[in-house]
């Protein structure tokens, strides 16, 4: 949305997708959100309700993730409920290993994960664990796991966010956009 906001989107992105972008009021993050509200979001977007309220017309069979930090854990667990064409994951930041019953629910999923191995809050290992993992349990060739890791921060954060700006990157290229068009 700030790239909209700022005029510095791709015009591939402005020409052909709507960005919703829900707002986690009062939450430190997405994470502390319950999920169904966010699936819940997604279909009044999709609904006469939705429309009637200013919301474009969505074609239900072309909608995609874009999670960044925590909103890429989530944008993970989400993608494993099949309501979603497929994802960009950015700076991905779960420590654990999928349960087998989320791999077998994504692989079918074209999922691209970006990351920043000088990443300072989540480390890149997140990342290099999710993307061998869907790698591994891809039902075929046609479905794309795509990587992007970097050495270093892409957009030259210092400090205290070093490396976590991979949803910047992601969202800057228009790459992104026409690999989401052609899925």
């Amino acid at each position: 949305p700030s790239l909209i906001a700022s005029g510095s989107a791709p015009q591939v992105l402005l020409d052909n997708f709507v960005v919703v972008a829900p707002y986690s009021q009062g939450k430190r993050s997405f994470y502390e959100e319950p999920r169904q509200k966010f699936l819940q979001f997604i279909d009044w977007v999709c609904s006469d309700a939705g429309q009637q309220a200013g919301c474009p017309k969505v074609d239900t069979n072309r909608i995609f993730l874009f999670g960044f930090s925590d909103g890429a854990t989530e944008a993970v667990e989400l993608l494993t409920t099949g309501q979603f064409r497929g994802g960009i994951v950015a700076s991905y930041g779960f420590t654990g290993t999928l349960p087998s019953r989320a791999t077998d629910r994504l692989k079918d999923v074209p999922i691209w994960v970006f990351h920043s191995r000088d990443d300072v809050i989540f480390p890149v290992a997140c990342s290099d664990r999710l993307v061998a993992t869907l790698r591994e349990n891809k039902s075929n060739d046609k479905v794309t796991v795509r990587y992007s890791r970097f050495d270093k921060d892409q957009e030259g954060f210092t400090g205290a966010v070093r490396g976590h700006s991979t949803g910047i990157t992601a969202s800057r290229s228009p790459q992104v956009y026409e690999w989401l068009l052609s899925l």
